[in-house]
């Protein structure tokens, strides 16, 4: 009997689309499930040993009392950002502030250097609004490296994973309309860089392919940025050399999170590489995203962030098919409307983690 004839390919890869989606969705999910534990001191144990703890699911609450797979600043700021790039048709700086300073009157909660970036907004001349977040980096002494740009530029590297070198300048330019210091830049252009590494990286791709996509990204933002800010060749330098140990110290059993030096729980000046170094450190020694996630929304600290930029990398990797279903189903519709014909509030219409997937279709 002759062999049966060889299916052919009727589409493109379903990979891309899987990862993705998985990236978006991962951090969404991420950010939903970290809502009960953000900020709260939780003992946890010394890595490698995961930390476990009462939420195993979607719970929602928080001091905001959110419902079931309702999302906060991370992912509303990467909506915002969805949205810009599909009227745009291509990264625009100048919308996506506009579109990130239209959220805040919605938001029901605003982190501090978010905040205190789009009030400098408020304060500057029209022309020079695009430069509010370095003018607050200066006012801190040119210290401070918040993370909160981390995640919501996580469409970028779905949107630009082909192309690496507009990928890291979008990304960069980017973080530095509200968090400006070098090492929130790199950090950012590092993480898409290796979501963009994950989305096109095919079926044999290894976690290990995605260190030295970070790296690459990390490279190319680098020599970008001191380029463009010629003042801060230095600040440059030392960024890239921190952000490869972070990416070193993630390869290792123990990440060194809660030294002296950086501790999740009070990150200082470093809060952006926190975040970095945990995401990586999860996507290379926890086997799955549900394990991984529920790690670091029991280890404390800035858990909607460190969730959200976590569940980035890891469904990047892994594929939407490796978020829990029910996870995801809670989060696509929460805050649904009861009523079909009623209009629902902001948060459905305009903020809602649904809108992510415009960039990568199922």
């Amino acid at each position: 009997m002759p062999p049966p004839p060889k299916r052919r390919a009727t589409g493109p890869d379903p990979l891309p689309g899987q990862r993705a989606r998985g990236a978006l969705l991962g951090m969404a999910v991420g950010n939903a499930l970290a809502i009960p534990t953000a900020g709260r001191p939780f003992y946890a144990p010394a890595f490698p040993e995961l930390a476990v703890g009462p939420y195993q699911d979607l719970h929602g609450g928080g001091p905001h009392e959110l419902k079931k797979g309702q999302v906060s600043e991370p992912t509303q700021l990467a909506v915002a950002l969805t949205l810009s790039l599909r009227d745009m048709k291509r990264y625009d700086a100048a919308d996506a502030l506009r579109r990130y300073r239209a959220w805040q009157p919605h938001a029901f909660a605003v982190s501090n250097p978010m905040k205190e970036a789009l009030e400098e907004c408020d304060t500057g001349l029209a022309n020079a609004v695009r430069g509010a977040g370095k003018r607050v980096w200066q006012k801190n002494f040119r210290r401070v490296a918040n993370a909160g740009a981390l995640a919501r530029v996580v469409p970028l590297g779905v949107l630009l994973a082909k192309d690496p070198f507009a990928l890291a300048q979008a990304a960069m330019e980017d973080t530095a309309l509200t968090h400006f210091d070098p090492r929130s830049q790199l950090a950012s252009a590092g993480l898409c860089a290796a979501i963009a590494k994950a989305v096109t990286g095919g079926p044999n791709l290894k976690v290990e392919d995605l260190l030295p996509a970070a790296e690459t990204g990390i490279s190319l933002a680098g020599a970008a940025l001191a380029r463009q800010e010629s003042d801060f060749v230095q600040e440059v330098a030392r960024a890239s050399m921190l952000l490869r140990e972070d990416l070193a110290l993630a390869a290792q059993k123990d990440p060194q999170l809660y030294g002296p030096e950086l501790h999740m729980h009070r990150p200082g000046n470093n809060a952006v590489r926190a975040a970095f170094r945990l995401a990586f450190w999860e996507l290379i020694h926890v086997p799955t995203p549900q394990a991984a996630l529920l790690d670091v929304i029991h280890r404390g600290g800035d858990t909607e962030l460190h969730a959200a930029v976590t569940g980035a990398l890891v469904g990047a990797f892994h594929g939407e098919g490796a978020l829990p279903e029910e996870w995801r189903q809670k989060v696509l519709l929460a805050c649904q409307p009861h009523n079909p014909y009623q209009k629902g509030t902001v948060m459905w219409e305009v903020y809602h983690p649904r809108h992510l997937l415009l960039l990568a279709p199922g």
